[in-house]
């Protein structure tokens, strides 16, 4: 794996975690099977919707392991310097504790500089622990140091948990997404 020039190393109580941006390719499955690990239909939003992982509101497509491990390696494949798709990676002993998927505004016609937070997983046993909390906030401090002024993030509208999580960490609301069926 390789270490960042801001690693992160946070000690608390149950865990302490080593945050990095991966660059590491034999790390895609990994990445990939935490990420299987914890999805339930409620996390889809429009971003999965709009992409390859969903085919309906609270249906992923049969194909999901081998989308998701397409994406990750397309991610991890990308050089360090410049790459506009990042994976934050958790460890806490050796084991991989949680990821954050992060993509970079390509066009750069925006007003302020901004990414979007497309995921952030924590594995099970490692919830509840402040790992979500310190991908995050490790996320927030390297795209400031990128000269990202903003950060954009969805999730679904069922999703309540994932909500709280982030409106306790300064995300506000901004539109609501709407989808119409238009062939059944």
């Amino acid at each position: 794996m390789s270490i960042t020039r801001n690693p992160l190393i946070l000690a608390t109580p149950a865990a302490s975690f080593d945050i990095t941006w991966c660059h590491d390719p034999a790390q895609a499955q990994a990445i990939v099977d935490l990420f299987l690990r914890q999805l339930s239909p409620r996390y889809i939003s429009h971003g999965e919707l709009q992409g390859p992982r969903a085919v309906a509101p609270g249906e992923w497509c049969g194909d999901l392991p081998e989308v998701l491990l397409a994406q990750v390696r397309n991610a991890l494949a990308q050089p360090a310097h410049g790459a506009t798709q990042l994976i934050a990676t958790a460890h806490s002993a050796g084991s991989l504790a949680g990821i954050a998927f992060v993509s970079i505004d390509e066009a750069q016609v925006a007003a302020r500089a901004f990414a979007t937070l497309d995921d952030l997983v924590v594995d099970a046993p490692f919830q509840r622990h402040g790992t979500g909390r310190a991908l995050f906030d490790w996320v927030c401090a390297e795209l400031r140091l990128r000269g990202i002024a903003r950060l954009f993030l969805e999730s679904g509208i069922d999703n309540q948990h994932a909500h709280r999580f982030f409106e306790a960490r300064g995300c506000t609301p901004v539109s609501v997404t709407m989808l119409k069926e238009l062939e059944r």
